[in-house]
């Protein structure tokens, strides 16, 4: 019965789909795989403009700022000639990669204000902890000072700015619990049983 109803002919073809399908990952692993290889030798290019090479070499020391910050032609004036269309496409990708990496370098160490600002964050977050709520009124009012001294230092820190009102609104919520509590205690406490 299997093979008068026609299913072992798509049997057949579903074996030899899975087959090709094997196949051609593995053919692409394998040239994915292969194009990550590492050769040893230098690659030297050969000298299209002998003028170039009949001039002696000339030592120009260029940081990676400036590199970053070249247009193609300055770049042609110091090679002394034209450069291809592939070699400008290579230069505009590694001076981006040079521009993402000094980007990288330029980041500071964290900011007072940012401090004030992870402090403050602390501070409303433990407020509703149970016994971790007393810590939130001194973070609160560590963030506050920081965050004000920090906006004294930089007057556009936008993360001092934020632990200042985030302090002010851990202090307002400690505040009004304590509020609750003095009327509860005032009324004698019978509503809440």
């Amino acid at each position: 019965m299997f093979l008068y109803n026609g299913n072992f002919r798509l049997f057949l073809k579903d074996q030899k789909s899975i087959l090709m399908r094997k196949f051609i990952l593995s053919f692409l692993v394998l040239v994915i795989f292969s194009s990550f290889t590492v050769k040893p030798a230098a690659v030297v290019l050969p000298i299209n403009n002998l003028e170039a090479a009949a001039r002696p070499a000339v030592n120009i020391t260029l940081s990676l700022e400036q590199i970053a910050t070249m247009k193609i032609k300055e770049v042609e004036k110091i090679f002394g000639r034209k450069l291809s269309l592939k070699e400008k496409i290579v230069f505009k990708i590694a001076q981006h990669r040079i521009k993402k990496a000094l980007k990288g370098q330029r980041n500071t160490p964290p900011s007072k204000g940012q401090t004030a600002f992870i402090i403050s964050l602390i501070g409303l977050c433990l407020l509703v902890v149970p016994y971790a709520g007393i810590a939130s009124l001194p973070l609160a009012i560590v963030g506050l000072v920081m965050g004000a001294n920090a906006k004294k230092e930089n007057p556009d820190d936008r993360k001092a700015q934020t632990a200042i009102i985030l302090s002010i609104v851990t202090l307002g919520l400690i505040v009004l619990a304590i509020l609750f509590v003095i009327a509860i205690l005032a009324s004698g406490g019978f509503w809440i049983y």
